[in-house]
Parts: structure tokens; sequence; C-alpha cells
């Protein structure tokens, strides 16, 4: 298992980078827009599960090599790019109907595991940041259980604050004009987080 002053360290980076907005937490307030505090914990257990699943590419060693293949990660920039920017248009464009900005508690899931997984942070951040922690000396599948036990918690609860926050904004917004509004920024705040993986690169 880690060391306690390792796991301390590591608890606290994650909390510092789960903390940051970025792509996960602008997906939990736009899921929130749209459809409250069920939409946003929906989205919420697709971002983490799709963390568990990076957690297990990172693992099994497919980590590291998309952090260091140039092409790999175009790939998964690109396509995590397009799906954003044209979910966002579709949104927007969709956003004249007000009774269809409520979004079903199967889409906020999806959308979340898919932006997850096509983040190309995510995977820096597993494939290059967590090796950083570990303790060669010791068994490595332990301490990367560990680490999950830890991230995974600390960044669910910091998103479902930022969850109920946008969930709670968006209730001081009654009516259909409100509702096609909602839709129309979730729509751009898709869009946004679009434009950030097509600017992305590796460190």
């Amino acid at each position: 298992m880690m060391a306690s002053g390792t796991a301390l360290l590591f608890t606290g980076t994650a909390l510092v980078f789960s903390l940051l907005p970025g792509p996960a937490v602008l997906q939990v307030g736009a899921q929130a827009i749209r459809g409250g505090s069920t939409a946003a914990f929906a989205a919420i257990l697709g971002i983490l599960t799709g963390n568990m699943i990076y957690f297990a590419v990172t693992v099994l060693g497919f980590g590291a090599l998309i952090v260091t293949s140039a092409t790999a990660f175009t790939i998964l920039r690109i396509a995590g790019a397009a799906y954003l920017i044209g979910l966002g248009a579709y949104t927007i464009w969709r956003a004249g109907n007000a009774d269809s900005a409520t979004a079903s508690g199967r889409r906020p899931f999806r959308q979340g595991l898919l932006i997850q997984l096509s983040n190309p942070k995510a995977i820096l951040f597993l494939g290059a940041f967590l090796p950083q922690f570990l303790d060669p000396r010791k068994a490595l599948l332990p301490q990367y259980a560990e680490m999950l036990l830890i991230i995974m918690p600390v960044e669910g609860i910091i998103l479902g604050g930022y969850g109920f926050l946008a969930a709670h904004g968006a209730r001081l917004m009654g009516g259909a004009d409100a509702a096609r509004w909602r839709e129309r920024v979730s729509g751009a705040v898709f869009i946004a987080i679009g434009a950030l993986f097509a600017t992305a690169h590796r460190a």
C-alpha cells in the first residue's frame, strides 16, 4: 500500500485537480442546468465510470502508450472535440422546443461517460501523473486500487457540489423561455468543452 505521506500528498493533489474548473465540472454544470440535480448526478456517475475505465487502461499499460503516442493522443483529442461540438450544436438547435429541455436519466450518464473517455486531459492525468506516486518496490495493483479509492469519492463530492450549485441556480429561472435559454447555455458549454479538447496538447 501507499505510504501515509504519499497517500496524503496524492489526496491533496486530487483535491486540487478536482476543484479546478475543467471539462468534467463544465459537463456536470451543463447537465444540472438542463435537467437539475438528477441529471447532474447521472453525469457524475458517467464521469466516475470513465475514470474507472481509464484506471484499468493505465494498469494494463495502455495509458502510457496513449500519452507517449502523438497519433493516439491526436485521434482521442479530435474525436472528443468533434463529439462535443456536435452535441452542443444539436442542443442549441433543439432549444426551440422547451419540452425537450429536460434530459433523460440515461442520456446524461452516457454523455458524461463519453466526455470523460474522450477527455485528453484525463488520460494525461491518469497515464502520466499517477505513476509518479507509485513505489516500484511494492506491488503496483494495490497502490493503483488505493488511488482509485481516494480519487473517486474526492472527485464525486466536488462534482456533486458544482452540480448542486448549478441546479439551484437553474431552479431560480422558471418558465418555458428560461428552459430554452438553459438549453442554449448548456449547448454553448458543450461547445466550449469541445474547444478545450481541440486545443489540448501533451505536456
